[in-house]
C-alpha cells in the first residue's frame, strides 16, 4: 500500500469526522444560544411587567398620572420599550412611538391565545399578561423590545462559526497530519530497512519502533519470520553444499570407470552408443555439481574475498581471446566496444568477474546462429562500472526475464541445451556478492542484452538495489 495513499486516507477520515462533530457542535451551540437569548429576553419582559404591575395597581382611577409614572419610570420611547396598559379593555396607556420610529405601536395585536407567552409581533418581542383585581376587573399589561438584539446576536454567532470551523478544520488537518507521519514514521523506517535487506545483509533485521504498541509487535513478528527463513535457507544452502560434495567423488569414478568402459574393443555398437550416452549424462550431472559447489562458495564468501581493483577492459578483452575460439567454430564475430578511455576500475574477485564475463559470452555463443555477432561494451558513469553484453541470438521472451537467473530455470529445457540453468544464478551471485546489479533486455528472434552494473573502486560498494 502506498504510504502516501495510507495518509491522506487517514487525513481524510481525522478531517471527515472532525467536520461532522464541528458542524454538528456548531449547530448545537447556535440552537442553544437562540434559546437561551429568548429565555433571557422572557426573564427581561416579565420581571418588567411585574414592576409595571407594582405601579400601576394604585394608579388605575388616574391615567395621567399613571402614564407620567410610566414614562417617568420606564421612559419607553428613549429605550426603544412597548407598553400598554388595559383596564376592562379601555386602554388606559399606550407608549408613542421610538424617536427612530423602528416601530408603530399602534400596529401591535397582541394574539390572546398566547398571553403568558413570548411572541414575535413584526419587529418587536411582546410578552402579555391578564390580572384579575379583587373588585373583578381585568387589568391587561402588555410589554415588549426590539428583536434586533436577537437578530444582531445571532448574526454575530453565525459569522463566528462560519469563520472559526474552516479555520479550526485547517488546524486540525495540519496536526492530523503531522500525527499521522508520526505515527507512520516506524512504517516507514521498517519498509527502508526491508528494501535494504540484500544479498550481503543476511543477518539484517528490521528496527524495533520502539511504540510499545501493534507496530512494535509487527516489528518483532517479522523478524521472527525472518529468522525463521534465514535458517531455512541457510539449512537448504547446506544441504546443497554437502550433497553436492558427497556426489563429487561418486561421480568422478563413475566417470573413470565409463572412460574405460567405452575404450573396450569387444563391444557392439549398440552397448557402445549406451555407453556413451551414459558417459554424457554423468558429465553434465558432474557439471552440475561442480556448478552447484561453486554457488556455494560465492555465498559463503558474499563478498569478502580477497578484492582489489580490477580493470574491466582488460578482463574483457583476455576473456574475449579464450573464448574467440569456441566462437569461430560457429563462425560468430565477438568484438569489444571501446566506448570510455582509460581503465574502468571496479573492486572485486578477479577470478569471479572472469567467470560472470565467461557465462555471460558462452550464453550468448551457444544461443546465436552461425554468422551472428556478439559484442561485449564497457563504460562507467558517476558511481558504477557498466559492463554489457549482448549478441543477435534467439533471445528471450518478456515473461521469462525475471525467472532466468534462478537456480535450474531455462527457458526451454529441449532445445539441445546440456546446461543445468546454473550460469546465470552464478553470474548474478558473484554480482550481488560485489554489490552490484544485473538486468537483462531481450527480444524474441533480435537478441538479448545483459547489463551489468558494479561499483567503481573509488566508490563505496553498495546495496545492489541501489545500483539497479
Amino acid at each position: 500500500m502506498n504510504h502516501r495513499s495510507l495518509t491522506f486516507r487517514l487525513l481524510a477520515w481525522h478531517c471527515g469526522f472532525l467536520l461532522v462533530v464541528g458542524v454538528i457542535f456548531a449547530a448545537y451551540v447556535y440552537v442553544r444560544f437562540t434559546f437561551s437569548l429568548h429565555e433571557t429576553i422572557r426573564d427581561s419582559l416579565s420581571t418588567r411587567m411585574k414592576d409595571i404591575e407594582t405601579l400601576a395597581r394604585p394608579l388605575l382611577d388616574n391615567p395621567r398620572v399613571l402614564a407620567n409614572s410610566i414614562e417617568w419610570r420606564f421612559a419607553p420611547a428613549a429605550h426603544d420599550r412597548f407598553i400598554q396598559i388595559s383596564l376592562d379593555g379601555r386602554l388606559l396607556y399606550a407608549s408613542p412611538a421610538p424617536a427612530d420610529r423602528s416601530f408603530d405601536p399602534r400596529s401591535i395585536v397582541v394574539n390572546p391565545g398566547a398571553r403568558g407567552h413570548l411572541q414575535n409581533i413584526g419587529d418587536l418581542w411582546v410578552l402579555s399578561r391578564v390580572d384579575t383585581l379583587a373588585n373583578g376587573q381585568r387589568v391587561d399589561i402588555v410589554t415588549g423590545e426590539l428583536a434586533n438584539t436577537i437578530a444582531v446576536a445571532r448574526r454575530n454567532l453565525r459569522d463566528v462559526l462560519i469563520v472559526a470551523l474552516p479555520v479550526l478544520l485547517c488546524i486540525a488537518a495540519i496536526g492530523g497530519y503531522s500525527l499521522v507521519q508520526r505515527a507512520l514514521n516506524p512504517v516507514a523506517d521498517m519498509i527502508n530497512a526491508a528494501e535494504e535487506l540484500t544479498f550481503n545483509s543476511p543477518h539484517k533485521r528490521l528496527p524495533d519502533a520502539g511504540t510499545g504498541d501493534l507496530l512494535a509487535e509487527l516489528a518483532h513478528s517479522l523478524n521472527r519470520m525472518l529468522q525463521r527463513l534465514d535458517g531455512a535457507y541457510q539449512h537448504v544452502r547446506r544441504f546443497s553444499s554437502d550433497a553436492a560434495h558427497e556426489m563429487r567423488t561418486p561421480l568422478a569414478i563413475a566417470r573413470g570407470e565409463l572412460e574405460f568402459a567405452v575404450q573396450y574393443r569387444g563391444l557392439t555398437p549398440e552397448v557402445r552408443v549406451a555407453l556413451g550416452n551414459a558417459l554424457d549424462e554423468i558429465i553434465r550431472l558432474g557439471q552440475t555439481v561442480e556448478s552447484l559447489m561453486a554457488l556455494s562458495r560465492i555465498e559463503d564468501a558474499a563478498g569478502t574475498r580477497d578484492h582489489r581493483d580490477v580493470d574491466l577492459l582488460e578482463l574483457s578483452r583476455e576473456t574475449i581471446d579464450e573464448m574467440r575460439l569456441l566462437a569461430d567454430e560457429k563462425k560468430i564475430t565477438v568484438d569489444l566496444a571501446l566506448a570510455t578511455a582509460g581503465p574502468v576500475l571496479a573492486h572485486g574477485d578477479p577470478d569471479r568477474l572472469r567467470q560472470v564475463l565467461v557465462n555471460l559470452l558462452d550464453n550468448a555463443i551457444k544461443y546465436t546462429r552461425p554468422g551472428g555477432h556478439v559484442a561485449v561494451n564497457v563504460t562507467r558513469d558517476a558511481r558504477y562500472a557498466v559492463l554489457e553484453v549482448s549478441d543477435t541470438g534467439i533471445g528471450i521472451a518478456a515473461e521469462h526475464h525475471s525467472n532466468i537467473f534462478e537456480r535450474f530455470f531455462r527457458v526451454d529445457p529441449h532445445r539441445g541445451s546440456t546446461g543445468a540453468g546454473l550460469g546465470l544464478a552464478i553470474v548474478k551471485s558473484i554480482c550481488l556478492a560485489h554489490g552490484g546489479a544485473i538486468v537483462v533486455d531481450s527480444v524474441p528472434g533480435k537478441g538479448s542484452l545483459f547489463r551489468i552494473k558494479l561499483p567503481l573502486s573509488s566508490a563505496p560498494t553498495s546495496a545492489g538495489a541501489d545500483a539497479a
